[in-house]
């Protein structure tokens, strides 16, 4: 009797530690990255026993069950971590960012550039603040290619973005006339997460663990002027350097000739690319080699290699132009090129 007493008082040891170390990971595994708010978490534990010479038994814990928390986290970043070079004057001068969702739930951003105050310690190579960039805005980019395209990328906020997803932003500003040589400016990109679409704020829960989804900021301080650590927002640095020239590179099709004389891209179609290379400001740009490989499913029109006008040949020659079999890719190398400039190059492919 006084065996069976003390085994049942030991069962009831073990089952109670069981529940109560389930009741300690519960809160830990409602932190889990990547599970959406609101899920369900249950599970019990399952003790086998055998007393005495009675048959193998089983019993089964209470079931333990939370529901996961909100956990809104984001990290804004400037993705070439270098400094973008500009030309006194130039208008529309272009610095990208990413927008990362470190939470676990969708979230919208709200976008703010803003003009860094005095010199910002501390965040090379972006540290120097020499002129003031003027007309800043943010756009994000509608197609996430890294990209700016005014025409496309028109949004001014990002109205949803999935949990560990990135979403790249731009600021374009202006570049004062009386720029010098080697002053910069620097910007910020700050993003505040918002509730996806309606672009509501977010408000904290107060207490720990209701009944509901709690709602908790995990964001870290930023960069810009009042971001703190668990504001919903982060914040990063970008700078522009006048080097004196500026650098635009843009390719199009700028015609499409099918084999019925109309201008369908079916197979067979030949296209004619245009690549135009923009040189703004004052000085020197060298080394330049521009490369082209073709797309997948067209094959180069031989001996069509176009720049400024002139009929290049496809060999390795003197005049700078080439048709490379082996990786099948158009090169052009002008060498040294004076700002400001332009370059102009057109070259045909055929739809296979």
């Amino acid at each position: 009797m006084y065996r069976s007493s003390l085994i049942n008082s030991n069962f009831r040891t073990i089952l109670c530690g069981l529940c109560c170390g389930v009741c300690l990971i519960a809160p830990q595994l409602s932190w889990a990255v990547g599970t959406p708010s609101g899920t369900i978490i249950s599970n019990s534990a399952t003790l086998s026993y055998v007393i005495a010479a009675t048959p193998p038994s089983t019993m089964t814990s209470n079931t333990v069950s939370f529901m996961v928390d909100k956990k809104v986290n984001l990290i804004v970043a400037e993705v070439s971590g270098s400094t973008t070079s500009v030309s006194s004057g130039q208008t529309g001068a272009v610095t990208t960012f990413s927008v990362t969702n470190l939470g676990n739930d969708p979230q919208g951003f709200k976008l703010t550039a803003a003009l860094a105050s005095g010199n910002p310690a501390g965040a090379p190579p972006f540290a120097a603040n020499n002129f003031s960039a003027t007309g800043l805005a943010v756009f994000a980019d509608t197609n996430n290619n890294g990209i700016y395209e005014p025409l496309i990328d028109t949004a001014t906020s990002i109205l949803s973005l999935a949990a560990a997803v990135s979403r790249n932003v731009f600021i374009v500003g202006n570049i004062p006339a009386t720029t010098l040589d080697g002053q910069q400016s620097v910007v910020s990109l700050a993003a505040t997460a918002v509730v996806p679409t309606t672009m509501a704020a977010l408000i904290a829960t107060v207490g720990v663990n209701t009944v509901n989804v709690d709602i908790v900021f995990e964001d870290s301080a930023g960069v810009a002027a009042g971001d703190i650590a668990r504001d919903t927002r982060h914040s990063a640095y970008a700078a522009y350097l006048a080097s004196g020239v500026s650098l635009a590179l843009n390719k199009s099709v700028a015609s499409v000739l099918d084999p019925k004389g109309t201008a369908i891209l079916m197979p067979g179609s030949v296209m004619t690319y245009q690549i135009v290379a923009i040189f703004s400001g004052l000085g020197t740009a060298t080394n330049l080699m521009i490369t082209d490989p073709m797309p997948v499913n067209t094959t180069y029109v031989p001996g069509s290699i176009v720049v400024d006008g002139v009929i290049k040949t496809d060999a390795v020659d003197a005049d700078t132009a080439q048709f490379i079999t082996a990786t099948q890719t158009v090169s052009v190398s002008p060498g040294n090129v004076a700002a400001p400039a332009s370059i102009v190059i057109t070259f045909r492919a055929t739809i296979n």
